[in-house]
């Protein structure tokens, strides 16, 4: 995890505002900028995000099938493990590899740990879940939130 590693507290308040849905006049006028300051600002963000994401997919050797540097995410093939693997970048987690299909994934160490980074990814990206779909393990509770926002994933 590299939290906030890739971006600046002002570009990281820039993204929260866009991502909450509003327009570059308004989150201008909130912040005291220029609506062009906000869309210059979003475009290097941008660059940083993709970057990121692409490094960390190509660090894992992961080979890239869907990217939205925009919403923060990477959809991906291991060749080596057979399996989705998915990379986000939030301003709560940083950056994380999600392997999506490992079966067992609630049994780790770590069960606890990734279903709370994984309850933390669905609530920056306002992605409503069930109380049921809360329960769920991690490997399945990632495929609950992930199907929501990458168009190649099935529910």
């Amino acid at each position: 995890m590299l939290p906030k590693a890739y971006l600046t507290d002002r570009q990281l308040e820039i993204r929260r505002l866009l991502v909450e849905g509003l327009s570059k006049a308004e989150v201008g006028r909130r912040l005291g900028i220029t609506r062009q300051a906000v869309h210059d600002a979003e475009g290097v963000m941008l660059g940083k995000v993709e970057s990121a994401l692409l490094h960390v997919a190509e660090a894992s050797k992961v080979e890239v099938r869907y990217l939205d540097p925009s919403r923060g995410v990477l959809h991906g093939w291991s060749p080596s493990t057979c399996n989705h693997v998915i990379i986000t970048f939030s301003e709560r987690n940083g950056v994380q590899t999600w392997h999506y299909e490992q079966p067992d994934c609630g049994l780790c160490q770590w069960g606890e740990s990734c279903k709370k980074r994984l309850l933390d990814e669905a609530d920056e990206r306002d992605i409503r879940l069930s109380t049921e779909e809360k329960e769920l393990s991690p490997s399945k509770l990632a495929h609950a939130i992930f199907s929501k926002i990458i168009p190649e994933l099935t529910p």
